[in-house]
């Protein structure tokens, strides 16, 4: 993108576009009027998420974030200690490590690997489902490199960013 005279405007003018329509929409999901400032908004967002976060794990909405986030601890320690066969007392370590090789073994898996295939070979084959499909989703030949996928996928969200605004 061309950052001399009219395009930099032009791009600056869709900046301030897309600002304005996402304060519009996270005020309206927040319970803040249209024209409220960032900060006003911010505040609403804040409680919003706070309130949410409380119920989804049990707690009051007026615990505040120290609180809450104990619980959500627990949670996620509970929920991931199952996921990847931890004992309840294992400590985020033993639980990172188990974690690690549930993932390595799932990706691999999901790519076409062996589940005690190493990262590299992983990710080779993550590589090239993404660049195909990325390529194929942007209008890419298989045999493009990865500049060229680049620059067709940006074409392709530049044309969205600007259709979305025209809503």
């Amino acid at each position: 993108m061309s950052t001399s005279g009219s395009s930099r405007q032009e791009w600056e003018e869709i900046g301030r576009d897309i600002e304005r329509k996402i304060r519009k929409d996270v005020a309206g999901w927040a319970g803040a009027d249209e024209g409220d400032n960032w900060d006003t908004v911010g505040h609403k967002v804040e409680s919003k998420i706070r309130g949410e976060v409380a119920t989804s794990v049990g707690a009051d909405t007026e615990e505040d974030w120290e609180a809450i986030g104990r619980r959500v601890e627990a949670r996620v320690r509970s929920g991931l200690g199952r996921w990847t066969g931890a004992a309840p007392d294992d400590d985020w370590d033993t639980i990172g490590q188990k974690a690690t090789t549930r993932i390595r073994a799932d990706v691999a898996n999901a790519v076409g690997g062996e589940p005690d295939e190493g990262w590299e070979e992983t990710g080779r084959r993550v590589e090239r489902r993404v660049k195909s499909g990325l390529g194929e989703w942007a209008g890419a030949t298989p045999d493009d490199e990865w500049e060229t996928i680049g620059r067709k996928v940006e074409d392709r969200i530049k044309t969205a960013i600007r259709d979305w605004l025209n809503e």
